[in-house]
């Protein structure tokens, strides 16, 4: 018998006797099947699917299960559970046991994870699909914390320095991240591709006449509505660049080209300190100095890396007046570079010649009875002193 088939049946029954003639008797029966509990219950769906807001409460209702059972009374009961250890082992989710409504116990985080799949059912299962609707609830994150880079000073306007990359955990449109400069750049001498985060150089870069560093802070920020982003200075992106020197600058004289000295100097007198300047840094700045002519005596030596110009030998202002010497100042740049300089040194005069006659011995006639003041003899004497 199946009770959920036929619950009643009804039959006629008939008697009747041997006799002629014979005689019938009829009677109703009716047989009620009793119901055993022999039917499982059977989802109204095999699958459900629902979408909830990462943002969502505990409590909140997602979808409500419905089965049914065809047995009667506590047979036919449904009662609904979710069979964790398949499907939901954190608990993310809980059913009412009676009414089949699903509801949410735990806040959730699409990050994590943007589906569950549920078995649902004690002894039937139907499967629940809930995908996870992203909210704007994370800013973006920079792959590094500060970027280091170095380019030279002569890098021309356009030149792409490096890329920054900014990643958002969040999807669709909330996960579009667009970036700025917020500070470090006041003359504008860096743009930033808002798409693509490539730095690039704006303007003419110059070593000696600007900074020779930068620290860029780079923002962030995603297309969410209101958009999340990174502007706290802890927060964005340092972007350190270095600009290297290069050797664009020649030494420059900073020193007289005009020198006086006494005659009666000693040997070792210093007589003039030369200096030049290089604007340049390191290596590229570092001067020496050099006589390239006029020297040819080897009256002066100069200390190549002071400039300090010294006497080596005695000077004599009646054997010559001036000297005339051609300097360098060369620096230690990859090609070097060079300036020269006309140092006069005028030796000045001392007393230190007596006159000398220019015969040593004059002889004259005079007649006698001449008057008294007319003239004898001329005599002369030189002294090779000046002045």
């Amino acid at each position: 018998l199946d009770r959920e088939r036929a619950e009643v049946h009804r039959l006629v029954v008939e008697a009747w006797d041997g006799g002629s003639p014979r005689r019938r008797g009829r009677l109703r029966v009716s047989v009620r099947v009793l119901d055993e509990n022999d039917n499982a219950p059977t989802f109204s769906r095999s699958e459900y699917r629902a979408r909830l807001r990462e943002d969502a409460p505990p409590g909140t209702s997602v979808c409500r299960l419905r089965a049914t059972d065809p047995d009667l009374g506590a047979n036919g009961e449904v009662r609904y559970g979710i069979n964790r250890r398949q499907s939901d082992p954190d608990g993310y989710f809980a059913v009412e046991e009676r009414s089949g409504v699903l509801r949410l116990r735990r806040p959730l985080d699409r990050e994590e994870r943007s589906l569950h799949r549920l078995v649902g059912g004690l002894s039937a299962q139907a499967f629940v699909r809930i995908e996870i609707e992203d909210i704007n609830d994370n800013q973006p994150i920079f792959e590094q914390d500060i970027y280091v880079t170095s380019i030279s000073s002569h890098t021309q306007p356009g030149t792409e320095i490096l890329n920054v990359v900014a990643t958002d955990r969040d999807s669709g449109i909330y996960e579009v991240v667009s970036y700025r400069i917020s500070s470090g750049d006041p003359h504008g001498k860096f743009s930033i591709d808002p798409q693509f985060g490539i730095i690039r150089t704006k303007k003419q870069l110059d070593h000696e006449t600007q900074s020779s560093e930068y620290t860029l802070h780079i923002a962030a920020e995603d297309c969410g509505s209101p958009p999340l982003t990174s502007l706290l200075m802890l927060d964005s992106l340092a972007v350190k660049i270095v600009i290297l020197d290069i050797n664009d600058n020649s030494p420059n004289f900073t020193s007289s080209s005009l020198s006086y000295v006494m005659e009666d100097v000693e040997v070792g007198f210093l007589v003039h300190h030369i200096i030049a300047k290089d604007p340049d840094e390191g290596r590229n700045g570092q001067v020496t100095y050099h006589i390239l002519s006029g020297n040819e005596n080897k009256t002066f030596v100069l200390d190549t890396i002071t400039g300090l110009l010294t006497t080596v030998q005695l000077l004599d202002h009646e054997i010559q007046q001036c000297y005339t010497l051609t300097l360098m100042a060369l620096d230690d740049g990859s090609p070097a570079l060079s300036a020269t300089q006309v140092l006069t040194i005028v030796v000045l005069d001392v007393n230190d010649e007596t006159p000398v006659f220019t015969k040593q011995m004059y002889e004259t006639a005079v007649r006698e009875n001449k008057d008294p003041g007319e003239f004898v003899i001329k005599v002369e004497a030189v002294d090779r002193d000046s002045g």
